[in-house]
């Protein structure tokens, strides 16, 4: 396997991986703000927020990699 093709292949698993965290955190944060009992225990709340902004923070690392990878491709940084 070429360096190229591995780093195209990492390409896609970092793309997957943003999708699949950014759909996590999305679904955490309609959670909290879709519950039917009330706003519920504070504690548990605060608990999902954080998880969801691990989730975000993961993502923008995921996307700083992404654009490396792209650069590194010749695909420039966005994409």
């Amino acid at each position: 396997m070429t360096d190229e093709h591995a780093m195209q292949r990492e390409l896609e698993q970092v793309d997957a991986m943003i999708a699949e965290l950014r759909s996590q955190a999305n679904q955490i944060r309609q959670e909290v703000g879709n519950r039917e009992d009330g706003p519920g225990d504070p504690g548990d709340t605060t608990l999902l927020i954080s998880s969801a902004e691990e989730q975000e923070a993961l993502v923008a690392v995921l996307e700083d990699r992404r654009g490396k990878l792209r650069e590194r491709l010749g695909l420039g940084a966005e994409g």
